[in-house]
Order: C-alpha cells, then structure tokens, then sequence
C-alpha cells in the first residue's frame, strides 16, 4: 500500500537529473473524531480536491534528503532540491540543466499520487488507526493518528490532521535495503491563489 509515495516519486525525479501563526490563544483545538479511521480517511480524501499545496520533504537514512514541492491543479509540479528547480507538467518533466530545459516524459499518473496521502481506494476496513491525542504543528493544533495496514511497515505512519480537517504532517519510518530510515512530510499553503507554476 502507498502510505507515503513522496520518497519514491522524488528518488526517481532526482535520479533524472508563508504567512507567520497565528497566536495559540487564537486558534480552536481541533475536534475529536468519534471514529480515527474515517477522520483519516476524510482529511486524504479533502486534501485530495485542493487546488494547490505546498510540501516539504526530509529524509534521515542512508541518505540525506530535504525537497519541496509546490502544486497547482490539475496537474502542475515544481520540485526544489540540492539539483535546482525542476517543474512537472502533465507527463513532461521539463528537466532544466545547464542554461538548457530538455522535456523528459513521465509515466502517466506518477505524481499524481502526490494528490492524496492514502491510495484514493483505501477503505477504513483496510486501516488500523489509534487516536493519539493533540500536539501543535507549526504552532497550530492538530489531532496526531498512528495509521497502520497489513500489507505496510508494522510501525505504519503518523498522520496529524489540523482544525480544518487537513493533513498538516506526515512521517513513516522504515528500512530500506537493511538500513533505517525516517520520512517527514509537511503540507502547507493550501488553496492558496498566489502559487503558479509555468512552463519553463
């Protein structure tokens, strides 16, 4: 199962190649969910019909790793990384290197995935989600739920989803070729209108 497709999509691209917080008094805690799986469930599926985003990765393993990412629907990609800023549009890659933008394809939907944090077709009969209380992300107050599925890492993923019912923070641990590793994913700028991305 794709609980967190960032690491990949982003190995696979690199291998080619904001507003301050508003004051803690100020901000409502975040409600309780009666059912976790759903709540989760509900945050990804939300996320999944915003217009655009921005997102931060940092990776600890093996290697070393901290990209961002900006989107703009349907389907408008800008990855920043130690490589440079590379845009996605489509199925193109517009790989830009040396003064030159030469357009590579993509396999068709790769960062679409990007789009919802869990699969689209998850099912809360799939998921084993245990609420585990309140904690700030950013400053803001956010509910943290541990997300967990047979076919995934035992440990499965933290998921923090804030007052307006959006994923604010991801992070999965795990091994890869014997060694640990720890995935942080942070998603701010929602619906903003000022994000554009063009071709280069």
């Amino acid at each position: 199962m794709r609980l967190l497709p960032a690491v990949a999509v982003l190995s696979l691209l690199l291998s080619a190649c904001g507003q301050a917080p508003a004051p803690a008094a100020a901000t409502p805690p975040v409600p309780v969910a009666s059912d976790p799986a759903q709540a989760v469930l509900a945050a990804s599926q939300r996320f999944g019909q915003l217009r655009s985003f921005h997102a931060s990765l940092h990776m600890q393993g093996p290697r070393t790793l901290d990209a961002s990412m900006e989107f703009v629907a349907p389907d408008r990609y800008r990855l920043q990384t130690d490589e440079g800023v590379q845009t996605i549009i489509g199925d193109t890659f517009f790989l830009q290197r040396a003064g030159e933008v030469r357009q590579v394809p993509v396999p068709p939907g790769l960062l679409a995935q990007w789009r919802s944090p869990l699969p689209a077709d998850a099912t809360a009969a799939e998921l084993q989600v245990e609420a585990l209380g309140e904690e700030r992300v950013d400053g803001q107050p956010a509910r943290r739920y541990r997300v967990r599925h047979a076919s995934a890492a035992p440990d499965g993923m933290l998921y923090w989803i804030n007052a307006a019912g959006l994923p604010v923070r991801i992070e999965r641990q795990g091994q890869t070729q014997g060694k640990a590793f720890k995935v942080t994913v942070e998603y701010s700028r929602f619906d903003d209108p000022t994000l554009q991305i063009a071709v280069p």
